[in-house]
């Protein structure tokens, strides 16, 4: 058996591979009326506030869940969970 460094070294190789992380952070309705008539400098209300827990995917795939929190005037997420294995067979995540 390998000793963990060992293969900690092995995977340092593929720790610069990008990954796509999607933080679903808010949902609108809108009217296709409303849609027509934006412009540059509208704002759109959102289902989310700072402070709501949302779900957190990495390439498409559930991950975890983080709190919106405002940071520097920019909204940002804190990571609040991350699923175990057991979590994801829960979820039925393959």
């Amino acid at each position: 058996m390998k000793k963990a460094e060992e293969i900690k070294k092995e995977f340092e190789k593929y720790y610069d591979i990008p990954l796509k992380l999607i933080f679903d952070l808010a949902t609108a309705k809108v009217t296709i009326r409303d849609l027509l008539n934006w412009k540059e400098g509208d704002v759109v209300e959102t289902n989310k506030m700072a402070g709501e827990y949302i779900n957190i995917d990495i390439e498409n795939k559930p991950l975890g869940t983080g709190e919106v929190i405002v940071l520097d005037n920019k909204f940002a997420i804190r990571i609040t969970n991350i699923y175990s294995k057991d979590d994801l067979m829960e979820l039925n995540v393959k």
